[in-house]
C-alpha cells in the first residue's frame, strides 16, 4: 500500500484500537482460562468475562444479564430475529414485518423465517429512506412476532426514528430488533428508556477486532437459540466465550462512547 494511502471507510470495519489490542494481549497469554473451569485460571477468565459483559451492559443502558455475546453482526441479527419468531410462531404470531433496506443479515433471516412458515410484510420508505409512519401503523399489528428496523443505514446513513417505531409496535404487542451496527456511537442508545427488545452492535465497526459483537436482550424476553449443547451465555449462546475479544469490545464501546 503507498505510504500516503489515507483509510477512509471506517463505515466498513475500523482498525483496532492500540489500548484494545493491550487489554486483550493477556488473555492470549497468562490469562488463557476456560471460563467454565472451576480452577484459578477458570476463575480469572471468568471474572474478566463477566466485567466486560457488566462494562458492555452500561455502554448500552443495559443489565449484565442482558448482554450476549455473539461472533458479530451478522449472528446477533439472525438470533435476534429467528429465535423470536421461533419462540411466538407458536402463539399464532406469524408475521415478521422489516424494510426492504435491511443489511443482508436481516433479510436473510426474514427469509429463513418465511420458508418456515413466517409471513413478511415490507415497510414502505420515503424518499429519504425513512420508514413510512402510515405503512408502519397500516402493516404492524396483532398478528406481528417481530418487526426489525436497522437504525442506521450502513449503504446510505438514513437514521430512523427507532425509539418511536418501537413505542408504536410494543402498544400492539410485537417484539422489537433493530440493528445498531452503524448507530452504536452515533446516536443515543439506551434500553432504560428506549423500547427496543433486542438489539445488535458489532466491535469491528468502533476499534474491537472482527468476530466479536453483542445482542442486547431484554430481560424476560422470549428466545429460542440457534444452536444447542451448552451453558454459556444463560443457553442463549452456547460455546465456549472468547474472553480476550470480549474485553476488547468492553473497552472500544467505552472509548467509542467517551
Amino acid at each position: 500500500m503507498p505510504l500516503n494511502a489515507i483509510y477512509l471507510d471506517h463505515a466498513a470495519t475500523t482498525p483496532v484500537r492500540e489500548e484494545v489490542f493491550e487489554a486483550m494481549k493477556p488473555f492470549f497469554g497468562p490469562r488463557f482460562g476456560n471460563p467454565s473451569s472451576t480452577h484459578r485460571w477458570g476463575r480469572e477468565a471468568r471474572a474478566a468475562l463477566d466485567e466486560a459483559r457488566e462494562r458492555v451492559g452500561r455502554c448500552l443502558g443495559a443489565r449484565a444479564d442482558e448482554i450476549c455475546f455473539t461472533s458479530g453482526g451478522t449472528e446477533g441479527d439472525n438470533l435476534a430475529i429467528l429465535g423470536a419468531w421461533r419462540a411466538l410462531k407458536a402463539k399464532g404470531r406469524t408475521a415478521v414485518v422489516t424494510t426492504p433496506i435491511e443489511h443482508k443479515a436481516t433479510l436473510g433471516a426474514v427469509h429463513q423465517a418465511v420458508l418456515e412458515g413466517a409471513e413478511s410484510r415490507m415497510l414502505a420508505m420515503t424518499a429519504d429512506g425513512v420508514v413510512d409512519p402510515a405503512s408502519f401503523d397500516s402493516l404492524v399489528d396483532d398478528n406481528v412476532s417481530v418487526c426489525t428496523v436497522m437504525w442506521v443505514n450502513n449503504e446510505i446513513g438514513s437514521i430512523q426514528p427507532l425509539p418511536v417505531l418501537a413505542a408504536r409496535a410494543k402498544e400492539r404487542g410485537a417484539l422489537v430488533h433493530t440493528d445498531a451496527v452503524q448507530a452504536f456511537g452515533k446516536v443515543e442508545i439506551d434500553a432504560r428508556t428506549q423500547q427496543f427488545d433486542f438489539l445488535t452492535i458489532s466491535g469491528h465497526k468502533f476499534g474491537a477486532p472482527k468476530g466479536i459483537g453483542a445482542l442486547f436482550i431484554r430481560r424476560g424476553t422470549p428466545l429460542e437459540p440457534l444452536m444447542h449443547g451448552g451453558h454459556q451465555d444463560r443457553g442463549r449462546r452456547p460455546g465456549t466465550e472468547n474472553v480476550a475479544a470480549a474485553v476488547g469490545l468492553a473497552l472500544a464501546a467505552e472509548l467509542a462512547l467517551a
